[in-house]
């Protein structure tokens, strides 16, 4: 009975440990990231560091200069028509849907453009994942990116939205 309880105890005491899988501060495979210029946390935070981000204020700029820039919202259809950047076209992202299933909507994404893919996701969990089938399909890597921050960003700046959920909040205002 009592090394049951011991093994039980043991159990409980250690299971915490083992369930952790990032390093301590301190911990030696830390100090290695941050000498090679690495910090392990920012990697875990960002999903799909290799797609490249851009900045909500760099978007906007180069809208506001009439620049060549497709915006593609990566929401589900109701969400959507519920609120969007203005202007932006929407392709749901499916992550069961093959990138060649949805080529013919992707490949009538202009690729003389900078394209930009948006979801409603902090760390553009949706979007980078969709630069990723672009890049498959053949677009240039350094026309499609993903909105760094994505919708959430864009709120917080105040920079133009649409949608019925925008409208609804206008109305309700005047």
């Amino acid at each position: 009975m009592k090394s049951r309880l011991f093994a039980g105890l043991l159990f409980v005491v250690l299971l915490p440990v083992t369930l952790c899988s990032t390093p301590s501060p301190n911990s030696p495979q830390q100090a290695a990231s941050k000498k090679a210029g690495q910090d392990t946390s920012a990697k875990q935070a960002e999903p799909f560091p290799q797609v490249p981000r851009i900045t909500a204020e760099e978007v906007e700029r180069l809208l506001k200069e009439k620049g060549s820039v497709v915006l593609v919202d990566t929401d589900d259809p109701v969400s959507f028509e519920a609120e969007h950047i203005k202007g932006a076209v929407n392709i749901a992202y499916d992550p069961t849907v093959e990138a060649r299933e949805q080529d013919p909507l992707l490949s009538a994404l202009p690729g003389d453009k900078l394209i930009v893919f948006y979801c409603n996701c902090s760390h553009e969990e949706d979007s980078a994942p969709m630069v990723l089938e672009m890049w498959e399909l053949g677009y240039s890597r350094d026309k499609v990116k993903a909105l760094k921050g994505g919708l959430t960003r864009w709120e917080q700046l105040s920079y133009p939205l649409a949608g019925t959920d925008v409208q609804a909040a206008q109305e309700k205002g005047n």
